[in-house]
């Protein structure tokens, strides 16, 4: 609690200049070397986790160990060529493709190392929307640190339309972001068709022409379908208030496509951006290739492991819980690239065997204690049923004078 309260006081004398940040907006703030300092102690013990992984001795992307034997996961997508690891000491490795889920972007590398330090994981939901976050690297520097802006979720149609031309759609002018109940106005650019229209920031948007808009995914491949000069109805909440606004939607400038426009802004997207089925979301500006490390909360405990930059303002990370879900499956050859299979390690089998039975023994410590909990509400339950009632003061049945009836002294009372 006093680390977290030394961070918070951090963050707070690094707001204390409006004028500041309003000039240089809130990247000056994740960039500022006093800022970056308070999270240092934050990824003191996780950077020793982690590791780089080279493709043909050229950075590719970061990974973090989660077997003291020498098992490394990271990222699949950009794995090539001869892959090999460096550890935070300097050492380095050449690795082995042990597993990969490709589903989730996950693979398992294994090194011939040994008594190497696993990240310790926490449940990725414990972590609220607008708490701090470090993506620790290598040394005690984080590679990005943000807040999470969407908590774990599924993507209903796993991922954004990132792959449409959208150089002939209508032009509307607005940063949108996720919210509950819609998506919300994040920004609105100036002589856009938006802010002609009334649009505002803050604005949430309940349907797009008739219809609803559950997320930013939804909002883009609904708005890719109109033209220049079509006209789209959209209803919105403001504050209390529901209104209905129309906008004529012009051209899209030339250096707004959004690919060149992020990597204008200095914030080159991954290679793979689609295709995810469960993703934590954050604000940090995590290059792709410091993706496939671990991000953390401020206890330095890791809740997922980056796994793409999707945007300008935006990284996603696979929680914990779907990482834990298929380590085994990816250490134990289950999961082995086709080229592989035909190799079995023994040793390999035995030390992801030793990982399952320990994940296992902390699921049966899990369930003997719920199952005390419940046992124990039980016996009190009974206890309290098999407690007398105290007769009421007064009540002539305690009267040692009176006769007592030979059914009232056999039957239970309230029966």
């Amino acid at each position: 609690m006093i680390r977290k309260r030394h961070l918070i006081l951090a963050c707070l004398l690094c707001l204390c200049s409006p004028g500041l940040v309003l000039a240089q907006g809130n990247s000056f703030l994740k960039t500022n070397p006093k800022f970056v300092e308070a999270f240092r102690e934050v990824i003191a013990a996780p950077s020793q986790s982690t590791v780089r992984v080279l493709c043909d001795d050229k950075d590719t992307a970061l990974g973090m160990v989660v077997g003291e034997a020498g098992w490394i996961l990271t990222k699949s997508n950009d794995l090539k060529g001869a892959v090999s690891v460096k550890l935070a000491d300097g050492r380095v490795f050449e690795a082995r493709l042990m597993g990969i889920h490709k589903d989730h972007d996950l693979a398992m590398l294994k090194i011939e190392a040994s008594n190497l330090k696993p990240v310790t994981f926490k449940d990725s939901k414990e972590v609220t929307v607008g708490n701090w976050v470090a993506c620790a690297g290598l040394d005690d520097t984080p590679v990005g640190i943000g807040v999470i802006s969407v908590g774990t979720r599924k993507l209903t149609n796993k991922g954004p339309i990132l792959a449409q031309d959208l150089s002939k759609a209508g032009y509307l002018g607005v940063g949108i972001e996720p919210a509950e109940g819609g998506v919300r106005i994040r920004e609105v650019m100036p002589n856009t068709a938006a802010a002609k229209a009334g649009i505002q920031a803050k604005d949430l948007v309940l349907t797009l022409s008739g219809q609803q808009m559950l997320d930013p995914d939804e909002f883009m491949a609904s708005m890719s379908k109109f033209k220049p000069g079509d006209v789209v109805t959209m209803r919105v909440r403001r504050g209390e208030e529901e209104l209905e606004l129309k906008a004529t939607l012009g051209k899209r400038p030339a250096d707004m496509l959004r690919g060149d426009f992020q990597n204008k802004m200095g914030s080159e997207l991954s290679s793979r951006r689609t295709g995810y089925s469960t993703i934590l979301q954050h604000d940090s500006i995590v290059k792709p290739v410091d993706c496939g490390g671990p991000i953390v909360d401020l206890d330095g405990k890791v809740i997922g492991i980056n796994i793409c930059r999707a945007g300008r303002t935006e990284s996603w990370a696979i929680p914990t819980e779907v990482i834990q879900s298929v380590l085994f499956d990816l250490m134990s050859g289950k999961l082995a690239p086709v080229s592989t299979k035909t190799q079995p390690v023994s040793l390999d089998k035995i030390a992801a065997a030793k990982f399952a039975v320990k994940k296992a023994e902390e699921e049966k410590v899990k369930a003997e204690r719920r199952l005390t909990a419940a046992r124990a509400r039980l016996e009190q339950l009974l206890r309290e049923q098999a407690t007398p009632t105290t007769p009421e003061p007064g009540n002539r049945t305690n009267d040692p004078d009176r006769p007592v009836n030979p059914r009232q002294a056999t039957t239970p009372r309230g029966q």
